[in-house]
């Protein structure tokens, strides 16, 4: 007998892992198969079989064709396969809907089968169901182009819109209404109210009554929510009347639909602005997208001002449009000037002709620009006064003054002007009040200067101010003394010891005898209550010698002596 004894541990550990990897592939949820080049199944586990609702074995010898469709094919699979049945390793992805209407999201590898020659015989595709990370990243998308309280498509997505929109029409400068775009903007007038009266639970649900109301506006392509209270809408194949029709229905539809909440009715009213991607828009450049939102901006600033609940449109030569942009540059000017040091003290004398009266200094405020050069205030301050900006002003202007009054002659007098917004805030007034406690010495060396129609606007505040003021020994004078309605009556109200009379009364009081009598009159009631009164505009010594005649105590203007910086005039 003989007994022949083989160690198959290799083999059959070998065998195994062989049998363990056939395993692994057939038991895998990642889809695998093996296509030959004639695109036919040659070998497919069930996870890939059941994709296709068939069995691992029964799509083994199926053309691509009978399992994937002809459109599937010849659009996504046999273009893939051809570059991988040329030696090119090649990934993929692709959206599968299922006969149920499922939607499945699929990432593709094909790697070139090769056999013992070397030779591409097959391709070898793995497929990786990526639904859950594609769903995700398309909520991330949309939530990242859609506004969450209303649902309508955000700023972000809005600008991509306007990209599109700009780049038709430049295409032939919008000469065609086909191919005319127009970008309309909607703010809400006095959803303030709202808020502040109902709450912002009620305001949310009113923004989100008027996003509903602007979805039936028809021919619209775009609606979105910029934020706050303003929305905008895109419309395209229009003309100039066909856009102010919409606009004429979104102003009636929001007034003609009120705000009911909590037993309460509000009115919706709105201010609509227009930019048109027409000839005009295109006339010098093309524009960008923010160019065309900041027309409809202030085309919609412009309809607010005129009232509201009305249309704008934007013309680049339009004036009244023209001036607010330059208000908005004008703003940015001073807010520069806050932030980078860029204010600078100047005085005007006011001289003394009564013969008893001293001599006196008004503060006057300059900005120094980007190129050095000093710029006249009267535009930016307006800017500042529209846009709530005059406050921080203020208070720049009393520091500077109280510190630079420490090293100044003691005989120096000042007189500094308060805006209306400051004379109508009490946290301004506890700040000047705190300032000049900080600076006892100083206090009888100023005075300050309120507007007549400022102090009858905030008469509470303005008398509690002057109280305050006159308390600590500093001077009070009421400028632009004139022109309100009462201006007498209202002198009775407030405690001051000047009055300046408004330069459209002084006019040419050297010849008008009625400007002589209302200066006259005016000087005799100031006497009777121990006011002394200050004439501003004098140009020359004839009217300067008119007003010491009509009882004037000081004068102030060009012939007295022009602004000049603070150091040329005091000397520190």
């Amino acid at each position: 007998m003989l007994v022949l004894v083989e160690d198959t541990t290799e083999l059959f550990e070998l065998e195994s892992r062989v049998s363990m990897h056939e395993e692994v592939f057939r038991q895998s949820t990642e889809a695998m198969a093996i296509v030959g080049l004639d695109y036919r199944f040659v070998w497919s586990n069930a996870a890939n079989a059941k994709t296709w609702n068939q069995t691992a074995e029964g799509i083994v010898g199926k053309h691509l064709i009978d399992v994937i469709g002809e459109r599937g094919f010849l659009d996504r699979a046999k273009p893939h396969l051809d570059r991988c049945f040329a030696g090119e390793q090649v990934e993929y992805s692709f959206r599968h809907v299922s006969d149920d209407g499922e939607i499945s999201h699929f990432d593709l590898n094909c790697v070139p089968f090769r056999d013992t020659e070397g030779d591409v015989i097959a391709a070898a595709v793995t497929r990786h169901d990526v639904t859950a990370a594609a769903m995700m990243r398309e909520e991330l998308l949309r939530q990242a182009r859609q506004d969450a309280l209303t649902g309508l498509a955000n700023r972000y997505a809005l600008e991509e819109e306007l990209e599109v929109r700009v780049a038709q029409c430049a295409t032939d400068a919008g000469d065609s209404d086909a191919r005319l775009s127009a970008l309309v903007l909607v703010d809400l007038d006095g959803f303030k109210v709202v808020n502040d009266i109902a709450g912002h639970s009620a305001g949310d649900t009113l923004l989100k009554q008027v996003a509903d109301l602007l979805r039936t506006i028809e021919k619209v392509d775009m609606i979105a929510r910029l934020g706050g209270d303003e929305f905008a809408l895109v419309l395209s194949a229009c003309t100039a009347e066909k856009v102010m029709a919409a606009c004429q229905t979104i102003i009636g539809a929001l007034e003609t639909t009120p705000f009911d909440w909590d037993g309460a009715r509000y009115s919706v009213r709105a201010s609509v602005g227009v930019a048109m991607l027409d000839s005009e828009a295109f006339e010098a450049a093309t524009p960008s997208i923010y160019d065309v939102i900041n027309w409809a901006d202030r085309a919609c600033r412009l309809a607010k001002e005129r009232g509201g609940s009305r249309v704008a449109v934007y013309h680049a030569n339009d004036t009244e449009i023209q001036a607010r942009f330059e208000e908005t540059g004008n703003l940015r000017v001073v807010q520069d000037a806050l932030l980078n040091g860029r204010f600078e003290l100047y005085v005007m004398p006011i001289a003394p002709i009564d013969g008893v009266s001293g001599h006196y200094y008004e503060v006057l405020l300059r900005i120094v620009g980007s190129d050095g050069q000093m710029l006249a205030p009267a535009a930016f301050i307006s800017a500042a006064e529209r846009h709530q900006m005059m406050i921080p002003v203020d208070k720049w202007v009393v520091r500077n003054v109280l510190e630079r009054l420490r090293s100044a002659p003691q005989d120096l007098q000042l007189t500094v002007n308060l805006s209306g917004q400051s004379v109508g805030d009490p946290q301004f007034r506890d700040f000047l009040v705190s300032a000049l406690d900080d600076f006892p010495d100083v206090h009888g060396r100023l005075a300050f200067e309120i507007t007549e129609t400022s102090a009858v606007r905030s008469m509470e505040t303005a008398r509690d101010l002057i109280k305050a003021l006159r308390g600590r020994g500093c001077g009070v004078i009421l400028d632009d003394f004139g022109s309100g309605l009462s201006s007498f009556g209202y002198l009775r109200k407030f405690d001051v010891d000047m009055l300046k009379i408004d330069g459209t009364i002084i006019g040419d009081v050297v010849n008008d005898p009625v400007q002589q009598t209302i200066v006259a009159g005016i000087v005799a009631v100031a006497g009777k209550m121990d006011v002394r009164v200050v004439a501003e505009f004098v140009a020359d010594e004839h009217m300067q010698e008119t007003l010491r005649d009509l009882g004037v105590s000081f004068v102030q203007g060009y012939y007295v002596g022009r602004p000049c910086p603070w150091a040329e005039a005091i000397g520190t």
